[in-house]
């Protein structure tokens, strides 16, 4: 049974990546996905693949234990919507929640893989599977944008890197020095949509990791949609941190904001 792997899988690419690697290693794969729109190619590799809700934890433990999993992934985005949702959280998921003083990301997620522990089950860190994926300082693409828009982003950077250490969200947006819109719970692309609607054309955007960020808890991450929707509001610049967020999809973002005339900068995070 060690050759068998468990996958948590959310939206986005890294789950099909990840599992992809896995399936090349030999390791047989038995995949439970988080979130509807989760990329369907997954249920072609896997050996067992079912659907449930973040709020199903008993169920979630009850599957890796009936498929003999002692090893589990957590990998892809869910959104943080369900812990509003009380009435849809089974006794173990309340149980979780019940002593945490704030229900941030971070916290969420280490206290479900000690349960998860707890009942015989590790976690990995998917840090390898990601490393590709983490960009090195530079401009991605031809565009190198005006002083104006490189000091917007320059200052949606240094505001990110606050507010993602202090667990409220890790992304930015501004335009000519003032900040138009700030992360929460509606997760990075609401948030450009909602930038957009207020600030016009001609806006920046910044995405940055934690200081301590643990890939195994919560990994940002980019990728084509992402690109889509900053195209479709008009923004002027994304900026990426090095090594702390991943570009998954990269050629085809990058792609689709060059012919838009979209730059993207990757630099490293402010010192001190």
């Amino acid at each position: 049974m060690g050759n068998r792997r468990g996958i948590i899988a959310g939206t986005g690419l890294s789950p099909y990546l990840v599992a992809k690697e896995l399936k090349n290693q030999g390791k047989e794969l038995f995949v439970l996905a988080v979130e509807t729109g989760v990329n369907p190619d997954l249920v072609s590799l896997a050996e067992r693949y079912e659907t449930i809700s973040p709020g199903e934890v008993a169920r979630i433990i009850h599957f890796f234990q009936a498929n003999k999993i002692k090893q589990a992934l957590l990998v892809g985005k869910v959104s943080p919507e369900w812990l509003l949702k009380v009435e849809k959280l089974d006794f173990l998921a309340r149980e979780l929640l019940a002593n945490l003083p704030a229900r941030d990301a971070s916290s969420v997620i280490e206290n479900f893989i000690h349960l998860l522990r707890r009942h015989g089950i590790e976690v990995t860190d998917p840090a390898p599977f990601f490393q590709p994926f983490l960009c090195p300082p530079g401009f991605l693409t031809p565009q190198v944008p005006p002083a104006e828009t490189l000091a917007d982003v320059e200052l949606a950077f240094g505001l990110a890197e606050i507010l993602a250490d202090l667990e409220i969200g890790q992304v930015v947006a501004v335009k000519k020095r003032v900040v138009v819109a700030v992360e929460a719970l509606e997760g990075t692309d609401k948030m450009i949509e909602r930038a957009a609607a207020i600030a016009g054309p001609g806006f920046s955007v910044a995405k940055v990791g934690r200081s301590r960020q643990k890939m195994a808890v919560d990994l940002p991450a980019v990728g084509p949609e992402t690109v889509r929707r900053l195209v479709a509001g008009k923004a002027s610049c994304l900026g990426l941190e090095a090594g702390r967020v991943a570009f998954f999809g990269r050629e085809e973002a990058l792609q689709i904001a060059a012919e838009a005339g979209l730059a993207v900068l990757v630099r490293e995070r402010n010192k001190g």
